[in-house]
């Protein structure tokens, strides 16, 4: 029975999308429905660390094969195991379910169930851009633009905290220098920011083979990278830099061989969606996500 699920449920998908990756199967210990299985996971996240910033501390993820569209049943499960771990009305605590976007027919389900969609996985293929932008300068950043590229980093989680994603800690600072200046070390350039008469202006951030490797199983096509922090200053924003500054970068990785380049972005976000979508990026995964993970 399990086999038909995992069968029927890559079917499924292959028809859906083909720039999904074959799932491996499910093992451990998996709660089961009719035509569905599933595997809980839990973690916490060292509020300490820049980990804590992505999201709520304690969290807990349902991973799906379903062979139908049911997929009530399996959140009625989830929901019963949720209630023996989880403390009711903890608001740093959520219950996520990363989706394939255009699998569709189970977002009745997780909308009975209380979920929300919030993070998109966007895919972009090769050779896919948009007009040209105004005149920007852009290029690659060094050890003296430390201090610029965090504070360009602060601008992105701030305005994206409010959208429910991103939570700014007390140690967010101090991890994204860190993680800046790893960066930084890399045996490649992958930070570029754009500049307006002299000023920094903007920043994206890209993990490039092999530091993509985390994230590179989310779809077929390689080799992958991972656009991971992309914003404009505030008073800049709408002007067309971010686009002249993502075009920059999109023409670097195309001529790196980079195949497919995967982000994530919040889908209340008015701003990103929209631009995302014209830089050539469509949705590939919805993570839905319910926090508190269980209400009082």
């Amino acid at each position: 029975m399990d086999i038909d699920v995992e069968r029927q449920h890559a079917a499924r998908l292959a028809l859906l999308d083909p720039l999904l990756p074959a799932d491996p199967p499910l093992t451990g210990d998996l709660i089961a429905t009719v035509g569905a299985l599933g595997l809980t996971a839990s973690s916490e996240a060292d509020p300490d660390s820049l980990d804590a910033t992505w999201g709520a501390l304690r969290r807990h993820t349902l991973t799906v094969r379903l062979a139908g569209a049911d997929l009530d049943p399996l959140l009625d499960r989830w929901e019963e195991h949720l209630a023996r771990v989880v403390t009711p009305g903890d608001d740093d605590c959520v219950a996520m379910i990363t989706w394939p976007s255009r699998d569709t027919a189970a977002v009745p389900a997780l909308v009975r169930h209380g979920f929300a969609p919030l993070i998109v996985t966007a895919v972009r293929r090769s050779g896919v851009f948009p007009a040209a932008a105004p005149e920007t300068t852009i290029r690659h950043a060094t050890k003296a633009d430390l201090a610029a590229c965090v504070a360009l980093d602060m601008e992105v989680v701030r305005y994206d905290t409010q959208f429910g994603a991103l939570t700014e800690r007390p140690s967010t600072e101090a991890g994204l220098r860190q993680h800046m200046t790893e960066l930084m070390d890399r045996d490649r350039p992958c930070i570029w920011l754009a500049e307006v008469s002299g000023r920094p202006a903007g920043i994206v951030t890209v993990d490039l083979p092999p530091h993509s490797a985390w994230v590179a199983d989310r779809t077929s096509a390689s080799p992958t990278a991972y656009l991971g922090i992309g914003g404009v200053r505030a008073d800049l924003r709408g002007t067309g830099i971010g686009t002249a500054l993502v075009t920059h970068v999109h023409r670097e990785l195309d001529a790196a061989d980079i195949a497919t380049t995967l982000l994530h972005y919040a889908l209340p976000n008015p701003r990103s969606a929209p631009f995302w979508s014209v830089q050539g990026y469509r949705p590939l995964w919805t993570s839905w996500h319910r926090r508190p993970a269980l209400r009082p």
